[in-house]
């Protein structure tokens, strides 16, 4: 009887540690695909993006979207992977793709120059959606 309650016991704990080292290794990640960083400026890292072969994903190409503010900016200057960016903060999400895979890039700042990465998953976009596709809403 000791037995099982022992090794149940042990598994608890074996379990119990490995989620907190798992969730404490994901926050210590300091460079991404391509060797990007947080804290890395934006041109910077979507130049090694490009260079390991990532391509940027153009978003809003047949779906009626206006960019403003720092989208337009980015947009402006070629950077037609912005998805979207906040009015409030200054954070913009940017895609990119690589052999089926896809990436997000979050960013922070109000202009190209001053705009540095803050974190990045493999996500990809939602699908864009048709214009006038006749949706309620």
């Amino acid at each position: 009887m000791k037995a099982p309650i022992l090794l149940l016991f042990a598994m608890y704990c074996t379990g119990t540690s490995l989620a907190f080292a798992s969730g404490s290794q994901a926050t210590d990640v300091k460079h991404g695909p391509a060797g990007i960083a947080v804290d890395e400026p934006l041109v910077s890292a979507r130049s090694k993006l490009i260079k390991q072969g990532w391509k940027p994903t153009r978003m809003h190409t047949r779906d009626g979207y206006e960019y403003s503010g720092v989208e337009r900016e980015l947009a402006a200057r070629d950077f037609l992977e912005v998805d979207t960016c906040s009015f409030d903060s200054s954070r913009c999400i940017l895609f990119y793709s690589k052999k089926g895979a896809c990436l997000r890039v979050d960013t922070m700042g109000e202009q190209l120059k001053d705009m540095t990465v803050t974190r990045w998953r493999n996500e990809c976009p939602d699908a864009p959606s048709e214009p006038n596709s006749g949706d309620a809403g």
